[in-house]
């Protein structure tokens, strides 16, 4: 039908073949593959048995909406495999997207632009490198300093401490609290990046380090995505954990305490195929994967079954 509705245009109108298929969008490969098969004697249209596309069910979409109203600033991808993990709803990521979208409830977050400078190289396993910095956050008017220790490998809130003071002591007692936790540790590691902020430059640093016989990791000068993983984690307490003023020191602390565990354990994270940092940390990342698919072939076996009961 394409070959004749091509021959008839260039017929009428006397217009090329190249600017007939491009005012129809046709490449020039199909139409020069269809001579061919014409040609050959294979030009036979056929009718390939198409695969069943199951709408989600009412209650799903229900789910999806209600599930997105909870978490509003959170990215249609995360929140696919958040309600996979909480069973509220076991859909495809580009399933979750449409219903948002169709409900005006897609969240879209603009991509930080690409950096092309070096950084650390990636970790290998848990462990082996951690990330720490300081970020600052005023509560009641207040100015405290929020320690933080993230695992590369996993992105897991290693340690944190919130302080009332930024002296050298408020790092280096995080980072030991952190380093007495490990019980098994290899040589060397875990290497500490961190940047050029006074606290890790001192005499008090460098006895940490070479007492606890770790690596210490400098970022490059203005080159604060040397030290991305904890800058993202910033960013990340920032938008959902303290969103809202905490009213006190203690307020401030409670609502650490409830986010890290939730950060940590519940979280899907994209740097990890939206699995949760422990299930990288201490956790088998495969057996979780093959756990949500069987979900999501669970509930397409459901779905089938509620539209074949529900046929109008």
């Amino acid at each position: 039908m394409l070959l004749e509705t091509i021959h008839l245009a260039q017929a009428r109108t006397e217009e090329t073949v190249s600017s007939i298929l491009n005012a129809m969008g046709l490449p020039r490969a199909t139409y020069f593959r269809g001579l061919n098969r014409q040609a050959s004697g294979t030009l036979v249209d056929g009718i390939s048995p198409g695969r069943t596309v199951l709408l989600p069910t009412p209650a799903e979409l229900t789910a999806v909406r209600a599930f997105a109203l909870k978490h509003p600033i959170m990215g249609y991808k995360r929140l696919t495999w958040l309600m996979v993990d909480k069973d509220v709803a076991a859909l495809s990521t580009y399933r979750v997207e449409a219903i948002l979208r169709e409900a005006g409830l897609l969240h879209l977050r603009r991509l930080p632009p690409t950096v092309s400078l070096s950084r650390p190289p990636a970790a290998k396993h848990p462990d082996e490198q951690w990330h720490s910095d300081i970020m600052y956050l005023l509560v009641a008017s207040v100015w405290y300093y929020l320690v933080d220790i993230i695992d590369a490998y996993s992105r897991y809130l290693v340690h944190w401490s919130l302080n009332t003071t930024m002296r050298a002591d408020t790092v280096t007692l995080t980072v030991q609290e952190a380093l007495d936790r490990l019980a098994d540790r290899r040589p060397g590691e875990p290497k500490i990046v961190h940047d050029h902020a006074s606290q890790f430059m001192g005499s008090e640093w460098r006895s940490v380090i070479a007492g606890n016989e770790v690596t210490d990791i400098v970022t490059r000068v203005a080159h604060p995505q040397s030290n991305g993983v904890v800058e993202r984690l910033h960013r990340t307490h920032r938008e959902e954990i303290f969103d809202s003023q905490p009213d006190d020191y203690y307020n401030a602390l409670d609502i650490m305490e409830v986010r890290a565990a939730f950060y940590n354990q519940e979280r899907p994270h994209s740097a990890l195929h939206y699995l949760c940092p422990i299930d990288y940390y201490r956790g088998n990342p495969e057996a979780r994967r093959a756990e949500r698919q069987k979900k999501l072939v669970r509930a397409a076996e459901e779905r089938r079954l509620f539209w074949t009961q529900n046929r109008s």
